[in-house]
């Protein structure tokens, strides 16, 4: 590290010397400092401004790109109205044919239902565990001749367990082979009465308990052993057989069991997979599996036995395997399936049939429009009539983002162009908007009878009798005269506006132009900005480096000065000594 001391010898600040004199060279750099950040404050402003032309050409595809058909074109888009939509709703799309029709429905589709052919499980009896039925823990009151027992259900007691404690308290319990469970008095003269608003437990309310004539009580519901929570391969599963472990098929999908599958996992799987194309359900009061289709119409849930024999247990297929356990022969139980009705409607008289009651084009004949059926139509019901017509709520909103486009760019270009802004000589600028502004108003030759924007109610700003100077170059929307015009005549509406020599398609080619990669007017302007930043950083560094340079040789200059006057002091007194 080097120290200097300032005029030691001669007295004088040569430090401040050296600053004054670099700092005279500094003012050359901070001059091209200040020539950067222009050219740098100027860039911004192109980008600024770059930005609101690639949102105007944004605001103009949404209505050009009609030429790519499907999606793109907001002139095809439609809308079906439903005037009764108790009976049937509808959905338009591209294409649709702008018709009314008639619509009744007869008949409304159904799905089919497959039910396990008798009972899959069976009939509870003193070993099953009460919370296996979903018979909680608590307390059941039991009343005899008015004298009540307060029996108290554990959280692992048995129907063994229950009969004992209601035989205790002078009740006999019994369930019959159909499940059901029956309460009587053990004294014919004795009055029973079973449950009270105070009990904790579900006993009465799941059995669905209920006093018959004679005194005694019986469920509703019958009560059996297997649950969702059963292991399907267990020997006390609860089910009519022991299930064996392997596949079968619903729908086009194949399950398997393991000997850890529940009957609700199980389940689960079903529900969940779209090959299966149903749901499943087990029904705890009459033990019995039921399938129902997830499609509509007359044809069966194709269910078939593999190697486990699951469906013939449940109820649903009976099938022989031989000694290794390969499926020799199966057969559907056809009629364990309740067959699922197909719709009948008719449109303008003509009765039709559909396995869904979503109705497509292929089936109702009416091009790009979908049915929902609803409802079966009633004398009472009003007439319900399908009315297609054109869909324009996105085409005005489109309109009206491509004029709030049009007018931030006015506006824009006005800013930057005006006097003592950054691009006030770039005529470029101008030109590209008074082109689009010649285009908004002038005259179009395209193949309708609309030659001019004016006359579908996009018009200029000005109001009538002003001043050109009142003119901002904004334009305008009526959109009850644009709604009219395509009322009137859509075709021409879509000519002026989307067609390849329509109005707006011009002003997209105009906004291409100089938005066009390398050789448009921003991507050359922003080339020659990147450029002239980037000579002028490299002129402030060679600047830079040559006042680091100059600063050095003056320190060095002053330093040998002080040296002299040193040396020539030492001398002067040697002299006089």
């Amino acid at each position: 590290m080097t120290i200097s001391f300032s005029g030691l010898a001669s007295g004088l600040d040569t430090a401040a010397w050296v600053d004054a004199f670099v700092s005279v060279k500094q003012e050359k750099v901070t001059k091209l400092q200040t020539e950067l950040q222009d050219i740098k404050a100027k860039k911004s402003t192109l980008l600024d401004t770059r930005s609101v032309f690639t949102s105007l050409r944004s605001s103009l595809e949404k209505i050009t790109d009609k030429k790519f058909g499907g999606t793109f074109d907001l002139f095809g888009k439609n809308t079906a109205l439903s005037t009764n939509e108790d009976i049937f709703t509808a959905v338009a799309g591209t294409g649709a044919l702008r018709q009314n029709y008639s619509v009744a429905v007869q008949q409304l589709a159904t799905c089919t239902k497959a039910v396990s052919k008798n009972s899959a499980s069976s009939i509870a009896d003193d070993t099953t565990k009460l919370k296996n039925i979903g018979i909680k823990e608590g307390t059941l009151s039991v009343f005899v001749d008015g004298v009540k027992t307060t029996v108290n259900i554990e959280k692992d007691d048995t129907i063994g367990d229950l009969r004992a404690d209601l035989a205790a308290a002078g009740v006999n319990a019994v369930i019959d082979e159909q499940g059901i469970l029956t309460m009587a008095a053990q004294n014919p003269e004795n009055e029973i009465h079973i449950g009270a608003t105070t009990d904790t437990t579900n006993l009465v309310s799941l059995t669905g308990l209920e006093k018959k004539t004679d005194g005694s009580y019986a469920s509703t519901n019958s009560l059996y052993k297997a649950t969702l929570s059963s292991k399907l391969t267990a020997e006390d599963s609860g089910f009519n057989g022991q299930i064996t472990e392997g596949t079968f098929t619903i729908g086009n999908a194949v399950f398997n069991i393991t000997e850890s599958t529940t009957l609700s996992s199980l389940i689960s799987k079903i529900n969940d997979s779209s090959e299966a194309q149903a749901n499943a359900y087990w029904d705890d009061t009459t033990g019995k599996l039921i399938i129902t289709s997830k499609n509509e119409g007359a044809s069966y849930i194709n269910i078939e036995a593999g190697t486990s024999n699951f469906t013939d247990i449940m109820g649903l297929t009976e099938s022989s395997w031989d000694s290794e356990g390969n499926l020799v022969s199966s057969k559907m139980f056809t009629e364990a399936q309740e067959i699922g009705k197909n719709a009948l409607f008719s449109i303008n008289g003509t009765s039709m049939t559909s396995t869904s009651n979503t109705v497509s084009e292929d089936v109702s004949r009416i091009t790009g429009v979908t049915l929902t059926l609803k409802k079966v139509t009633t004398e009472e019901d009003e007439p319900a009539n399908l009315e297609v017509t054109q869909d324009t709520s996105e085409l005005v909103e489109a309109v009206k983002n491509f004029i709030d486009s049009y007018n931030n760019l006015v506006d824009k270009v006005n800013e930057v162009t005006a006097s003592g802004a950054d691009f006030q000589r770039e005529s470029s600028l101008k030109s590209f908007k008074n082109s689009l502004r010649n285009y908004a108003m002038g005259s179009n030759t395209n193949d309708g009878i609309y030659t001019a924007l004016s006359q579908i109610g996009i018009t200029g700003n000005k109001a009538e009798g002003a001043s050109i100077t009142d003119d901002n170059g904004h334009l305008v929307f009526n959109e009850e005269t644009f709604l009219k015009a395509m009322q009137e005549n859509p075709e021409s509406v879509e000519a002026i506006l989307g067609d390849e020599n329509g109005v707006l398609n011009q002003m997209e080619n105009t906004v291409e132009l100089a938005l066009q990669a390398v050789t448009g007017f921003f991507d050359i302007k922003q080339s020659t900005f990147d450029s002239d930043i980037t000579k002028m950083e490299q002129k402030i560094t060679k600047q830079k480096d040559k006042i680091s340079v100059y600063k050095t040789q003056m320190e060095k200059k002053f330093s040998n000065m002080e040296l002299l006057i040193s040396k020539m002091q030492d001398g002067y007194s040697s002299f006089l000594s």
